[in-house]
């Protein structure tokens, strides 16, 4: 495996790509905890657990060549995670959010897309805006304090990884201009960046302090209020029709909880049972047909060879046309339009055919009326000829597959 050079910024970004999995994962787990009612236990020192295990499912996903280095990786981090954490519902929540991490990464690898573990963005701020008002609802003190905190970090990640891919592209884009102080004018952004992303982190982590949970709550409250209010004004409302409903079912059911079901519709209503199950059964065979199967080919796909783990490949197509040097072969005089359009398979097919026609390459010098002319052709196919011919290679426009195919036709 062919080691690749990282710069610092590149290195940057990788760690905060690695911070923005382990908060996503925390954020999820002491969500959890607070619901399952342990949320008065410190269940803080048990969730950083989860930082060494996206840390190590991070770099197995780039370094593994293979799937069964990954899997013993996998295998180790999620058992000492949960074996650290102990056996109550922090140790279960650490090892079901180590299974969907691992999940994630190997899925990312197989289908050679990101994780969403690795893809920073502002909407799952609302995971601590959750957690926050989970604390208050089931009274932790643990989950109050630290989603402010949870918040303000996660939004210091974000603002620092788009300010630095910003900046890379910046100085790649402008990085030849000497004129202009572009690595003065990037460091002036990223200092006010820092300073904004300061100013509202401190603000995020003092506003519960400062009754800003109150004001929200109240809102909430006012508009729910505002909506039911809405909603009783509108004539066979669900508000309305909800108690008249609730009330008719009670009758039906006691109506006929009265009455005696016939012998043939008991035995209906067991084959129609019988079936039903027949059929969720089927269902849920195909489903974990159609999982395994696709587990199966992610499988095959982990072990490919890619560029960006530091593979090295051995191309079996010619690189792209932007990675290779124009060299263009001036003593055969070829023409330049020959590699000018994108049927590049037509043009080369008609190229040929036409030094079949005439022996040898053609000349710059010559005219579409000459070359037509050296071709034999009748009076209507020398004008066609010359017509296509002459749009073709003075590059006035591309000529479309069909005249190209119409050309070759022409003998």
């Amino acid at each position: 495996m062919k080691q690749l050079k990282i710069t610092k910024r590149q290195a940057a970004l990788m760690l905060l790509e690695l911070c923005h999995g382990f908060l996503i994962l925390f954020a999820i787990y002491a969500c959890a905890v607070v619901i399952s009612g342990h949320g008065s236990e410190p269940f803080v020192l048990v969730g950083c657990l989860l930082f060494p295990l996206n840390a190590g499912l991070f770099l197995a996903e780039k370094k593994a060549t293979h799937f069964w280095q990954f899997g013993i990786v996998t295998l180790l981090l999620i058992g000492g995670s949960v074996m650290l954490a102990g056996s109550g519902v922090c140790g279960i929540w650490t090892g079901i959010l180590g299974v969907i991490a691992a999940f994630s990464y190997f899925y990312g690898r197989a289908s050679k897309k990101t994780c969403w573990l690795k893809i920073p963005s502002y909407p799952w701020l609302g995971i601590a805006l959750v957690l926050y008002f989970l604390g208050q609802h089931f009274v932790s003190d643990t989950a109050i304090r630290i989603a402010p905190v949870l918040a303000a970090l996660y939004y210091l990640l974000c603002n620092f990884h788009i300010n630095l891919k910003e900046v890379d592209s910046f100085l790649k884009t402008h990085a030849s201009l000497e004129r202009l102080p572009v690595r003065r004018l990037a460091k002036i952004n990223q200092g006010m960046i820092w300073l904004v992303s300061a100013v509202t982190a401190v603000a995020m982590i003092a506003a519960p302090y400062l009754g800003i949970d109150q004001l929200i709550r109240k809102g909430g409250q006012a508009l729910k209020t505002v909506i039911r209010w809405l909603l009783h004004l509108i004539p066979n409302s669900p508000a309305q029709e909800g108690t008249m409903a609730a009330e008719q079912t009670n009758q039906m059911m006691q109506a006929t909880a009265s009455r005696e079901i016939p012998w043939f519709l008991e035995l209906l209503y067991k084959l129609l049972d019988l079936i039903g199950w027949m059929i969720g059964i089927s269902l849920v065979l195909v489903c974990v047909f159609v999982g395994v199967r696709a587990l199966y080919r992610l499988y095959l796909r982990f072990n490919e060879k890619t560029e960006e783990n530091g593979d090295k490949i051995e191309r079996l197509l010619p690189p792209p046309a932007a990675e290779k040097k124009k060299n263009l072969n001036r003593k055969k005089k070829e023409h330049l339009f020959w590699n000018r359009s994108a049927d590049g398979r037509i043009r080369k097919h008609y190229r040929k055919k036409v030094l079949e026609k005439l022996k040898g390459s053609p000349d710059s010098a010559w005219t579409p009326t000459q070359t037509a002319g050296h071709m034999e052709l009748e009076d209507v196919d020398a004008k066609v000829f010359a017509q296509i011919y002459e749009k073709a290679r003075y590059a006035e426009t591309f000529c479309t597959k069909e005249e190209m195919e119409k050309m070759l036709r022409i003998r």
